[in-house]
């Protein structure tokens, strides 16, 4: 198959979060399985280095004004990818947001990538069996594909819409209706993530958890109607981890490397990451967390939860990440308060987030919700027993101990008491040496790779294929 994906994200050139690690992840193991994929994404100003094979000018209109671009094309580890470039609209210092506000042309941005991505696709010599939109960056390519490109080549092939976080809708004044020719059924603002839930083909979303989850409120963030609608149409496919990156025994990163029946390297990883942050050297757990700093992660209980449980705690706590000031404020002063337990590293460091991985004993993650989730996924794997709320993605990768075949600590209530109970059971599991040594090899022994996700998407794309013609 001929696979299109457009994205406003793809690891290894640009990157805000998981949806850039499952894009590249999902194109890779799609080529591996024989087919051919092609990325549109922006041409966004950290990607004007990147010399293409070859370029095309295409010119579209939106509501009778006209634009025009340049589409760059190049090979990434055997992946096509074309770059549509637009001075006014993606040469800015950041994707989406100035740091602190969305861009305001934010709905023009990307109803203007859609429809030029679409344009490009129509008119380049490489005919596409599917579609595949990602997030809302994309949504308006589901409207467009139906209602404007009608009686071209394209409008035989079939659009997939995969929804990576339905937090995420670009919700905007109406008046963006008439500007962007859309004009789907919505009442008042124009909301992008619902356009695609009208016009896509098939729908799917990241884990079995979250789509069950979105059906309903408050998690659907008011579109549960229009899940609701498409539930024949909507499933969901867990995202895959990309193992080799993600790897203790060749991880370039760690300062030793281990595996599932050589651990001994994990005990100096865990050494080298204690002594880098001027911590005691003990043998007491360490609890490590790498994230945005979020009330979607879980920090507006987490942290009166380990203010509350430090004191008593034997236990060391390492957060990285960046995010919002205030959570940011309350780590530094957890920091200040408990100096000899708990360190917070503002900001974000590739190779600092491997080494927290080894050298964790368990793995914060407490999402309010969680699409997907990789960090548990990468934890299992590097024998670092993730902690998580039992939400969307993380319900299905981690099984709760106690119990047969567990892998980490689980709860279920959103609250400050629950997790500090899971926070001590964890205390707990680690002094059963025993019982610890059997989660973390459980864990170990579990397989989330691409391939497996890329089979699902396949026979969703054959789904959609046959709806198409029938």
């Amino acid at each position: 198959m001929r696979i299109l994906f457009i994205c406003s994200e793809y690891e290894g050139l640009i990157k805000t979060g998981g949806l850039a690690d499952a894009c590249r992840g999902l194109a890779q193991a799609l080529v591996a399985a024989g087919h051919q994929v092609c990325v549109v994404l922006p041409r966004y100003a950290s990607l004007y280095h990147l010399s293409g094979t070859d370029w095309q000018s295409v010119y579209i209109d939106l509501a009778g004004r006209d634009f025009g671009c340049a589409v760059h094309q190049l090979q990434l580890d055997g992946v096509e990818i074309a770059l549509v470039e637009h001075h006014d609209f993606f040469r800015r210092q950041r994707p989406y947001d100035d740091g602190e506000h969305g861009y305001s042309d934010n709905p023009l941005r990307f109803a203007f990538f859609c429809k030029a991505a679409l344009q490009w696709a129509l008119q380049t010599d490489q005919q596409f069996d599917v579609i595949h939109g990602h997030d809302w960056q994309s949504a308006a390519a589901a409207y467009y594909l139906k209602q404007h490109f009608a009686g071209t080549a394209l409008a035989a092939v079939p659009f997939v819409f995969s929804i990576h976080n339905g937090a995420y809708q670009e919700k905007c004044a109406q008046h963006w209706r008439t500007e962007l020719d859309i004009a789907p059924e919505q009442h008042s603002e124009l909301n992008f993530l619902a356009t695609a839930l009208q016009y896509a083909d098939k729908l799917n979303t990241v884990s079995q958890g979250y789509r069950d989850e979105l059906m309903h409120e408050p998690m659907a963030a008011g579109l549960a109607v229009w899940y609701q609608q498409r539930a024949a149409d909507f499933t969901g496919i867990l995202n895959g981890c990309d193992y080799d990156i993600w790897h203790p025994g060749r991880d370039a990163h760690l300062a030793a490397h281990y595996d599932l029946d050589a651990m001994q390297g994990k005990a100096l990883c865990k050494q080298a990451i204690v002594r880098h942050l001027h911590l005691a050297a003990t043998s007491q757990p360490l609890f490590v967390a790498v994230s945005r700093l979020t009330g979607q992660k879980g920090y507006d209980y987490l942290i009166p939860a380990l203010r509350q449980w430090l004191p008593t705690a034997a236990a060391q706590v390492v957060v990285m990440g960046t995010g919002e000031a205030k959570y940011c404020l309350a780590l530094e002063q957890l920091q200040w308060d408990f100096p000899d337990k708990f360190r917070f590293i503002l900001g974000f460091s590739d190779a600092l987030a491997h080494q927290l991985e080894a050298a964790g004993d368990f793995f914060l993650m407490p999402s309010l919700f969680e699409p997907c989730g990789l960090n548990q996924i990468y934890s299992l794997r590097y024998g670092t027993v993730p902690l998580v709320r039992l939400t969307g993605g993380l319900k299905d990768t981690v099984k709760p101990w106690p119990g047969r075949g567990a892998t980490g600590i689980g709860f279920t209530a959103a609250e400050v008491s629950a997790t500090v109970e899971a926070l001590s059971q964890a205390e707990l599991l680690f002094s059963k040496a025993a019982s610890y040594r059997r989660v973390q090899q459980n864990g170990m022994r579990q397989n989330f790779s691409w391939a497996s996700a890329a089979t699902a998407y396949l026979a969703l794309y054959q789904q959609a294929l046959l709806a198409k013609t029938h």
